[in-house]
């Protein structure tokens, strides 16, 4: 004896396997990427047929222009860095000067008394 589904709970097992299985996300990907594109394509349909699934490896022109921004931010760190470096060195400087001078006020003050 088989058992009936109704076919609004057929749609929901149909919806809960496309999610799990992560075709909602890619196709949504895709979507959104055709919707965002500047130049139209033609054909839609061959634009999401190549985007499709590429939602967690980007085209290649996508992959360089992120090598391209992780270089800059690379080295904007690296600079960042020796900027941080040069301004501990100079505060490091600055106390010893203001002990140092802190000091010799002091001294300057006990010969007074």
């Amino acid at each position: 004896m088989s058992t009936y589904q109704s076919p609004k709970s057929k749609q929901k097992c149909f919806r809960q396997y496309l999610e799990k299985s992560g075709a909602i996300d890619s196709l949504t990907s895709a979507l959104v990427n055709l919707y965002e594109e500047s130049n139209k394509p033609h054909e839609s349909t061959e634009y999401i047929k190549q985007h499709l699934g590429n939602s967690r490896n980007p085209p290649i022109e996508k992959q360089q222009q992120l090598l391209k921004e992780n270089e800059m931010l690379d080295k904007e760190n690296e600079r960042l860095k020796q900027k941080v470096d040069e301004m501990t060195k100079t505060i490091e400087t600055l106390k010893k000067n203001l002990n140092h001078l802190r000091a010799h006020s002091r001294k300057a003050r006990d010969e007074k008394s």
